[in-house]
């Protein structure tokens, strides 16, 4: 039926499209491994379950984000997986090779092929008609290869669907279907690398080695007594990605919602997540051949980051987005370049061991001091130490209230320096170790830390132990009273009454992965409790993070704003949060904000609802 002329023409077009589409995989994978750290392969049990869940069940995008567009995709890619038989046995037929026998493939077309196709031309039209029609503002300008790849699956689902039903009334017609479906699959090889359609091949292997750590910034140690050239290399590896990093760049879908749902483009910010952290690096990286691309970061945008992890939690594919620690990073260590707003905080942490360049505490004076044979250390953070917010401190003492309650002994540590998450944040990460280093000496021999300050645990527990070896055990004040219910040490009632909501600090949520343990606790407290319309890992940044508690004036924008504004749109009688950056940045967004023909919003602190709710 096919010529030798025919057989000699295939074998080198698919040959061609093979070549081409595994020397331009190569390249990329030769940039990936340039990059700093390696692989994990740990929790392999883990990973393989969060690969299932994620790609072959879509939950992550069906169950979390846009249901319809996730069953559209989903439709696509099993159309391709199902169809990999089918296309292995259509490039046999001129070779008189029959991987099927008739019966089986008459029943692979009825039970698997035709629906399959069905199906996945649903898929590829719902997308295309969102893509050009629709037009969501996220997905960005009109993409040709994506009208180019909604023609191929089109045609490749109709050129099928034409030879199974043997529409064909002549051998030249039967051939001529067959070279447009052949021409179809190999022009997929050629397009697939030099698109954003390489996340067909990538997102799975991104998935798996995704780092469980959100964000998994690497430490950046610094030895004041290594040699010139030691300290040179250290500051020159601060412009290299990671594997991971380097390989989310290649890996991108482009579906801008990392964008949609970051808070700084929300409030009117320059900073876009899709092309200044991912998009932007790709072409330098592609030109060098080479990982040394933070440089290439827009700097202004990087400083505009809450580091809330929104655009990370969000990603379909498993990037790690956020690369404001990298940007930085270069900027303060390498170029010595600090933005003036910080210098005054920078200098504080340097010269006090605290943000607000205080000698003394007031609430230190009060609580007992930390002794050995006390259970917990209460860690206060400059926060609640310093009284950034003077409300706070009353929710400080009811915590205190509920560990009494529950016999709990504590103390704090006179000597507690500042956890060091602002300068960890803004990238002087030498201020960071110094300080760090004087906490970790603090903390010798202690087994339970205790903190009200998500920033703080984050620190204390995660980061520290990247330089570290930590002994210590560290819990949220929501995780603690949590166990306390859970064991009976102490007894809620709920009598609240109020209409409740709460915000789930970025910090505690999406970094600490806990969202149940306030819930228990305000749900115990107030029956009238109801969810803000983004909550959980979806939450939204209070504006706060990323040391922009200290530039909350940032002229057009509105990141600090835009979490009141949703609070204030809920009609609730009362906030609740588990975050003194959030409870501060709340009492100064509502207030102001809040019309004059709307009741006043309480914000209080978890600890604060459920003292008042102590019923022994």
């Amino acid at each position: 039926m096919f010529t030798i002329l025919e057989k000699i023409l295939l074998i080198t077009f698919l040959s061609s499209a093979i070549s081409f589409f595994l020397y331009h995989l190569y390249v990329r994978l030769s940039i990936v491994f340039k990059g700093k750290g390696s692989f994990a392969f740990d929790h392999l049990l883990l990973r393989l379950k969060r690969l299932f869940d994620e790609v072959l069940l879509h939950k992550k995008v069906i169950s979390k984000q846009r249901t319809i567009v996730g069953f559209l995709h989903l439709f696509v890619m099993y159309g391709f997986i199902f169809f990999g038989l089918i296309t292995l046995n259509h490039f046999l037929i001129p070779f008189d090779i029959k991987l099927f026998s008739p019966s089986f493939k008459l029943n692979y077309f009825y039970f698997v092929g035709l629906p399959w196709a069905i199906l996945c031309l649903i898929g590829i039209l719902g997308l295309a008609y969102r893509r050009f029609f629709i037009k969501p503002k996220f997905l960005g300008e009109k993409s040709k290869t994506s009208a180019v790849v909604t023609l191929f699956i089109f045609l490749l689902m109709i050129t099928y669907l034409y030879d199974e039903f043997h529409l064909w009334n002549s051998l030249l017609q039967y051939k001529v279907n067959w070279w447009l479906h052949s021409f179809v699959i190999g022009s997929f090889l050629f397009l697939i690398p030099k698109s954003k359609h390489m996340h067909l091949v990538l997102s799975p292997f991104n998935i798996f080695l995704k780092p469980f750590d959100n964000p998994d910034h690497a430490p950046v140690p610094i030895d004041l007594e290594a040699s010139e050239e030691e300290l040179d290399n250290l500051l020159l590896d601060l412009s290299r990605l990671s594997k991971n990093q380097a390989l989310d760049i290649f890996t991108c879908v482009e579906c801008g919602r990392c964008t949609e749902v970051c808070p700084a483009n929300r409030g009117g910010g320059i900073l876009n997540p899709k092309y200044h952290f991912i998009l932007d690096l790709k072409n330098p990286m592609l030109e060098n051949q080479d990982v040394n691309v933070v440089d290439k970061i827009n700097v202004e945008a990087g400083w505009e980051c809450t580091t809330c992890q929104a655009c990370t939690e969000v990603c379909p594919v498993g990037n790690q987005v956020e690369k404001a620690d990298e940007i930085r990073s270069f900027q303060v260590l390498s170029t010595g370049d600090v933005p003036q707003e910080y210098q005054k905080l920078l200098m504080n942490l340097q010269e006090t061991g605290n943000t607000e360049g205080k000698n003394s505490s007031e609430i230190l004076k009060e609580l007992p001091e930390y002794t050995a044979e006390k259970e917990i250390v209460l860690w206060l953070g400059c926060f609640a130490k310093h009284a950034m917010d003077p409300n706070f401190v009353k929710s400080v003492r009811n915590f205190t209230k509920i560990l009494d309650s529950a016999s709990i002994s504590y103390g704090v540590l006179s000597n507690e320096q500042c956890s060091g998450d602002p300068a960890n944040k803004l990238g002087d990460k030498l201020t960071y170790q110094l300080l760090m280093d004087q906490n970790v000496e603090a903390l010798k021999g202690v087994k339970k830390v205790v903190s009200m300050c998500p920033h703080c645990v984050v620190n204390l527990q995660k980061e520290y132990r990247k330089y570290h070896e930590i002994n210590y055990e560290v819990k949220h004040h929501t995780q603690m009273i949590a166990e306390l219910l859970e064991d009976n040490r102490i007894n809620i009632n709920p009598g609240s009454l109020e209409k409740v909501t709460y915000h789930d600090p970025c910090n505690l949520s999406r970094t600490l992965n806990e969202t149940e343990a306030p819930r228990k606790l305000l749900k115990a407290s107030a029956p009238n409790y109801f969810e803000l319309e983004e909550h959980g890992k979806e939450t939204l940044c209070c504006g706060a993070g990323g040391a922009l508690w200290w530039k909350k004036d940032t002229g057009e924008g509105r990141t600090h704003l835009l979490r009141a504004e949703q609070v204030i749109q809920s009609k609730t009688d009362t906030v609740v949060t588990g975050c003194n950056f959030c409870y501060g940045m709340m009492n100064q967004g509502i207030g102001p904000l809040t019309p004059s023909d709307q009741e006043k919003i309480q914000v209080k602190d978890i600890a604060d609802i459920v003292a008042e709710n102590l019923s022994n």
